[in-house]
Protein backbone atom coordinates (compact mmCIF):
# COMPACT_ATOMS: atom_id res chain seq x y z
CA UNK A 1 0.00 0.00 0.00
CA UNK A 2 1.29 3.64 -0.57
CA UNK A 3 0.76 6.43 1.91
CA UNK A 4 0.44 9.70 0.47
CA UNK A 5 1.16 12.21 3.57
CA UNK A 6 -0.50 15.99 2.63
CA UNK A 7 -3.08 14.24 0.97
CA UNK A 8 -5.53 17.38 1.30
CA UNK A 9 -3.26 19.57 -0.76
CA UNK A 10 -3.12 20.65 -4.75
CA UNK A 11 -0.65 17.57 -5.65
CA UNK A 12 -1.76 15.28 -2.86
CA UNK A 13 -5.52 15.26 -4.57
CA UNK A 14 -4.15 15.08 -8.40
CA UNK A 15 -2.08 12.15 -7.37
CA UNK A 16 -5.04 10.39 -5.45
CA UNK A 17 -7.09 10.68 -8.05
CA UNK A 18 -4.46 9.37 -10.49
CA UNK A 19 -3.55 6.14 -8.12
CA UNK A 20 -7.17 4.67 -7.85
CA UNK A 21 -7.32 5.31 -11.48
CA UNK A 22 -4.69 2.87 -11.51
CA UNK A 23 -5.92 0.63 -8.96
CA UNK A 24 -3.46 0.94 -6.57
CA UNK A 25 -3.94 0.56 -3.19
CA UNK A 26 -4.04 3.99 -1.49
CA UNK A 27 -3.60 5.58 2.41
CA UNK A 28 -4.48 9.02 2.64
CA UNK A 29 -2.62 11.43 5.82
CA UNK A 30 -3.75 14.99 6.52
CA UNK A 31 -5.01 16.96 8.80
CA UNK A 32 -8.44 17.58 7.52
CA UNK A 33 -9.93 16.60 4.24
CA UNK A 34 -12.05 18.35 2.25
CA UNK A 35 -15.62 16.97 1.77
CA UNK A 36 -15.38 16.75 -1.87
CA UNK A 37 -12.31 14.79 -1.79
CA UNK A 38 -14.03 12.14 0.58
CA UNK A 39 -17.09 12.09 -1.55
CA UNK A 40 -15.48 11.17 -4.98
CA UNK A 41 -13.07 8.60 -3.38
CA UNK A 42 -15.03 7.03 -1.07
CA UNK A 43 -14.45 3.28 -1.09
CA UNK A 44 -11.51 3.68 -3.41
CA UNK A 45 -8.85 5.39 -0.51
CA UNK A 46 -8.30 4.50 3.05
CA UNK A 47 -8.12 8.19 4.90
CA UNK A 48 -6.70 8.63 7.83
CA UNK A 49 -6.97 12.06 9.78
CA UNK A 50 -3.43 12.58 11.35
CA UNK A 51 -1.19 15.96 12.34
CA UNK A 52 2.30 15.78 11.45
CA UNK A 53 3.49 17.22 14.20
CA UNK A 54 2.08 14.60 16.73
CA UNK A 55 5.17 11.81 16.24
CA UNK A 56 2.44 8.74 17.97
CA UNK A 57 0.06 9.53 15.26
CA UNK A 58 2.29 10.02 12.38
CA UNK A 59 3.83 6.55 13.46
CA UNK A 60 0.42 5.18 13.99
CA UNK A 61 -0.43 6.00 10.54
CA UNK A 62 2.09 3.91 9.00
CA UNK A 63 0.64 0.30 9.71
CA UNK A 64 1.41 -1.62 6.26
CA UNK A 65 2.53 1.17 4.22
CA UNK A 66 5.52 -0.26 1.67
CA UNK A 67 5.73 3.38 0.04
CA UNK A 68 5.27 6.71 1.35
CA UNK A 69 5.27 9.85 -1.00
CA UNK A 70 5.94 13.29 1.31
CA UNK A 71 3.90 15.81 0.78
CA UNK A 72 3.79 18.06 3.71
CA UNK A 73 5.26 21.57 3.88
CA UNK A 74 4.34 24.46 6.10
CA UNK A 75 7.02 27.07 5.31
CA UNK A 76 6.84 28.71 1.66
CA UNK A 77 9.44 31.38 -0.13
CA UNK A 78 6.77 33.87 -0.07
CA UNK A 79 7.31 33.74 3.54
CA UNK A 80 11.00 35.12 3.16
CA UNK A 81 13.15 34.44 6.23
CA UNK A 82 10.64 36.04 8.66
CA UNK A 83 10.08 32.68 10.20
CA UNK A 84 13.08 30.03 10.29
CA UNK A 85 12.91 29.29 13.23
CA UNK A 86 9.05 27.85 12.84
CA UNK A 87 10.53 26.19 9.43
CA UNK A 88 12.61 24.14 11.68
CA UNK A 89 9.60 23.33 14.63
CA UNK A 90 7.31 22.67 11.98
CA UNK A 91 9.08 20.79 9.37
CA UNK A 92 12.58 20.07 10.01
CA UNK A 93 12.43 18.05 13.48
CA UNK A 94 9.09 16.38 12.40
CA UNK A 95 10.73 14.81 9.43
CA UNK A 96 13.18 13.86 11.01
CA UNK A 97 10.96 11.97 13.80
CA UNK A 98 8.63 10.95 10.82
CA UNK A 99 11.75 9.57 8.29
CA UNK A 100 12.29 6.99 11.62
CA UNK A 101 9.16 6.05 12.27
CA UNK A 102 9.24 5.04 8.50
CA UNK A 103 12.03 3.13 9.17
CA UNK A 104 10.70 1.21 12.22
CA UNK A 105 8.05 0.35 9.94
CA UNK A 106 9.42 -1.52 7.52
CA UNK A 107 8.69 1.24 4.63
CA UNK A 108 10.57 0.48 1.53
CA UNK A 109 10.78 3.80 -0.39
CA UNK A 110 10.27 7.23 0.61
CA UNK A 111 9.65 9.43 -2.19
CA UNK A 112 10.12 13.53 -0.98
CA UNK A 113 8.86 16.67 -2.71
CA UNK A 114 11.65 19.10 -2.68
CA UNK A 115 12.29 22.50 -4.25
CA UNK A 116 13.55 22.87 -7.64
CA UNK A 117 13.12 26.69 -7.38
CA UNK A 118 14.59 27.33 -4.11
CA UNK A 119 17.37 24.58 -3.17
CA UNK A 120 19.99 25.74 -5.46
CA UNK A 121 20.51 29.68 -4.42
CA UNK A 122 21.43 32.53 -7.07
CA UNK A 123 24.54 31.13 -8.05
CA UNK A 124 23.38 27.90 -9.94
CA UNK A 125 24.24 27.45 -13.42
CA UNK A 126 21.12 27.63 -15.86
CA UNK A 127 19.45 25.49 -16.43
CA UNK A 128 20.37 23.98 -13.26
CA UNK A 129 21.62 20.40 -13.03
CA UNK A 130 21.33 18.26 -9.82
CA UNK A 131 24.83 18.05 -9.24
CA UNK A 132 24.82 22.02 -8.72
CA UNK A 133 25.97 23.00 -5.36
CA UNK A 134 22.43 23.45 -3.08
CA UNK A 135 22.67 27.47 -1.42
CA UNK A 136 19.95 28.52 -0.55
CA UNK A 137 18.92 31.77 0.41
CA UNK A 138 15.41 31.59 1.99
CA UNK A 139 14.42 29.34 4.61
CA UNK A 140 12.28 27.35 2.65
CA UNK A 141 14.76 26.11 0.90
CA UNK A 142 16.98 25.62 3.42
CA UNK A 143 14.21 23.93 5.28
CA UNK A 144 13.91 21.37 2.05
CA UNK A 145 17.43 20.80 1.61
CA UNK A 146 17.90 19.55 5.40
CA UNK A 147 15.45 17.68 5.13
CA UNK A 148 17.00 15.80 1.79
CA UNK A 149 19.90 15.25 4.08
CA UNK A 150 18.81 13.50 6.63
CA UNK A 151 16.44 11.04 3.91
CA UNK A 152 19.82 10.63 2.28
CA UNK A 153 22.20 10.17 5.74
CA UNK A 154 19.17 7.11 6.07
CA UNK A 155 19.91 5.82 2.89
CA UNK A 156 23.33 5.41 3.71
CA UNK A 157 23.42 4.36 6.98
CA UNK A 158 20.35 2.06 7.44
CA UNK A 159 19.83 1.31 3.24
CA UNK A 160 16.16 3.09 3.00
CA UNK A 161 15.20 3.72 -0.68
CA UNK A 162 14.62 7.25 -1.77
CA UNK A 163 13.61 9.13 -4.51
CA UNK A 164 14.01 12.97 -4.27
CA UNK A 165 11.92 15.01 -6.73
CA UNK A 166 12.96 18.39 -6.69
CA UNK A 167 10.06 20.41 -8.17
CA UNK A 168 9.82 23.65 -9.92
CA UNK A 169 6.48 25.80 -10.06
CA UNK A 170 3.55 23.48 -10.63
CA UNK A 171 0.16 24.56 -11.02
CA UNK A 172 -3.33 23.68 -12.78
CA UNK A 173 -6.91 23.81 -12.02
CA UNK A 174 -8.12 23.42 -8.08
CA UNK A 175 -4.86 24.87 -7.02
CA UNK A 176 -5.51 27.89 -4.26
CA UNK A 177 -3.36 30.65 -3.32
CA UNK A 178 -1.97 29.71 0.02
CA UNK A 179 1.13 30.73 2.21
CA UNK A 180 2.40 33.17 -0.16
CA UNK A 181 2.69 30.40 -2.66
CA UNK A 182 2.17 30.30 -6.41
CA UNK A 183 2.04 33.01 -9.06
CA UNK A 184 -0.72 32.00 -10.79
CA UNK A 185 -3.23 31.38 -7.89
CA UNK A 186 -2.08 34.71 -6.73
CA UNK A 187 -2.84 36.75 -9.61
CA UNK A 188 -6.18 35.22 -9.87
CA UNK A 189 -6.81 35.77 -6.11
CA UNK A 190 -6.10 39.29 -6.40
CA UNK A 191 -8.40 39.91 -9.52
CA UNK A 192 -11.01 38.01 -8.08
CA UNK A 193 -10.81 40.56 -4.95
CA UNK A 194 -10.87 43.47 -7.61
CA UNK A 195 -6.85 44.38 -6.50
CA UNK A 196 -3.99 44.88 -8.60
CA UNK A 197 -1.66 42.07 -9.29
CA UNK A 198 0.96 43.42 -7.29
CA UNK A 199 4.71 42.60 -9.41
CA UNK A 200 7.90 42.07 -7.54
CA UNK A 201 11.17 43.48 -9.18
CA UNK A 202 9.87 45.37 -12.47
CA UNK A 203 8.83 41.03 -13.19
CA UNK A 204 11.66 40.30 -14.24
CA UNK A 205 12.40 36.99 -12.01
CA UNK A 206 11.95 34.03 -14.60
CA UNK A 207 10.94 30.82 -12.97
CA UNK A 208 10.66 27.07 -14.28
CA UNK A 209 6.45 26.37 -14.61
CA UNK A 210 5.73 22.91 -14.91
CA UNK A 211 1.41 22.07 -15.07
CA UNK A 212 -0.26 19.31 -12.35
CA UNK A 213 -0.58 16.38 -14.59
CA UNK A 214 3.08 16.65 -15.84
CA UNK A 215 4.00 16.37 -11.87
CA UNK A 216 1.82 13.54 -10.86
CA UNK A 217 3.29 11.71 -13.75
CA UNK A 218 6.74 12.40 -12.33
CA UNK A 219 5.71 10.81 -9.04
CA UNK A 220 4.32 8.32 -9.98
CA UNK A 221 7.31 6.98 -12.40
CA UNK A 222 9.30 8.04 -9.07
CA UNK A 223 7.01 5.47 -7.22
CA UNK A 224 7.00 2.85 -9.82
CA UNK A 225 10.91 2.74 -10.55
CA UNK A 226 12.46 -0.43 -10.28
CA UNK A 227 15.09 -1.62 -8.15
CA UNK A 228 16.47 -0.06 -5.13
CA UNK A 229 16.78 3.57 -5.76
CA UNK A 230 18.77 6.61 -3.78
CA UNK A 231 18.09 9.49 -6.66
CA UNK A 232 17.51 13.04 -6.51
CA UNK A 233 15.69 14.07 -9.48
CA UNK A 234 14.69 17.59 -10.79
CA UNK A 235 11.17 17.95 -11.90
CA UNK A 236 10.29 21.03 -14.25
CA UNK A 237 9.92 21.99 -17.67
CA UNK A 238 13.26 23.08 -18.62
CA UNK A 239 11.77 26.72 -19.73
CA UNK A 240 11.58 29.95 -18.31
CA UNK A 241 8.87 32.97 -18.05
CA UNK A 242 9.36 36.16 -16.43
CA UNK A 243 6.67 36.81 -14.34
CA UNK A 244 5.40 39.85 -16.77
CA UNK A 245 5.21 36.71 -19.58
CA UNK A 246 3.01 34.30 -17.24
CA UNK A 247 0.80 37.68 -16.38
CA UNK A 248 0.40 38.66 -20.43
CA UNK A 249 -0.30 34.83 -20.94
CA UNK A 250 -2.93 34.84 -18.39
CA UNK A 251 -4.72 37.94 -19.45
CA UNK A 252 -4.62 36.87 -23.48
CA UNK A 253 -6.03 33.32 -22.38
CA UNK A 254 -8.94 35.25 -20.21
CA UNK A 255 -9.62 38.37 -22.30
CA UNK A 256 -8.83 40.72 -19.50
CA UNK A 257 -6.41 43.06 -18.31
CA UNK A 258 -4.56 43.14 -14.66
CA UNK A 259 -4.27 46.76 -13.08
CA UNK A 260 -0.29 46.35 -11.67
CA UNK A 261 1.02 47.47 -8.49
CA UNK A 262 4.64 47.57 -8.42
CA UNK A 263 7.11 46.32 -5.31
CA UNK A 264 10.39 46.17 -4.65
CA UNK A 265 12.29 42.92 -5.22
CA UNK A 266 12.71 40.37 -2.38
CA UNK A 267 16.04 39.63 -1.18
CA UNK A 268 15.26 35.74 -0.98
CA UNK A 269 14.37 35.47 -4.64
CA UNK A 270 16.81 34.33 -7.01
CA UNK A 271 16.39 36.06 -10.42
CA UNK A 272 16.20 32.88 -12.36
CA UNK A 273 15.45 29.35 -11.97
CA UNK A 274 15.53 26.72 -14.45
CA UNK A 275 15.42 23.03 -14.39
CA UNK A 276 17.98 20.98 -15.85
CA UNK A 277 15.72 17.82 -16.69
CA UNK A 278 18.06 15.40 -18.54
CA UNK A 279 17.97 12.89 -15.24
CA UNK A 280 13.94 12.83 -15.02
CA UNK A 281 13.96 11.74 -18.62
CA UNK A 282 17.02 9.20 -17.80
CA UNK A 283 15.88 7.64 -14.58
CA UNK A 284 12.15 8.11 -15.03
CA UNK A 285 11.70 7.54 -18.48
CA UNK A 286 9.54 10.76 -17.91
CA UNK A 287 9.42 14.61 -19.62
CA UNK A 288 6.33 16.97 -19.53
CA UNK A 289 4.09 16.75 -22.38
CA UNK A 290 1.99 20.30 -21.27
CA UNK A 291 2.63 23.42 -22.80
CA UNK A 292 2.42 26.03 -20.89
CA UNK A 293 -0.55 28.10 -23.00
CA UNK A 294 -2.53 25.08 -22.60
CA UNK A 295 -1.57 24.66 -19.13
CA UNK A 296 -3.49 28.16 -18.68
CA UNK A 297 -6.04 27.37 -20.30
CA UNK A 298 -7.17 24.32 -18.63
CA UNK A 299 -6.05 25.86 -15.26
CA UNK A 300 -8.46 29.19 -16.06
CA UNK A 301 -11.31 27.64 -17.66
CA UNK A 302 -14.09 29.25 -16.18
CA UNK A 303 -11.92 30.74 -12.99
CA UNK A 304 -12.11 34.77 -14.04
CA UNK A 305 -15.23 35.66 -12.65
CA UNK A 306 -14.10 38.30 -9.83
Amino acid sequence: MIGVYGANGFIGRNLLSRLVAGGVGVRAVSRRFDEDTVRSLSGSVEFTTANFLDPLEMAASLQDLSTVVQLISTSSPGLKNEHAVADIKENVIPHVEFLQSCLQAGVRRYVFISSGGTVYGPDAMIPTPESAPADPICSHGLTKLSIEKYIQMHGKVDGLEYVILRLSNPFGPGQEFRKGQGLIPAIMDRYRKGLPVRVFGGGLARRDYIFIDDVVDAILAAIELAGPQQAVINVGSGETRSVLEVIETIEEVCGISFEREWAESRKTDVDVSCLDISRARKLLDWQPKTDFRDGIEKTLLGATAP
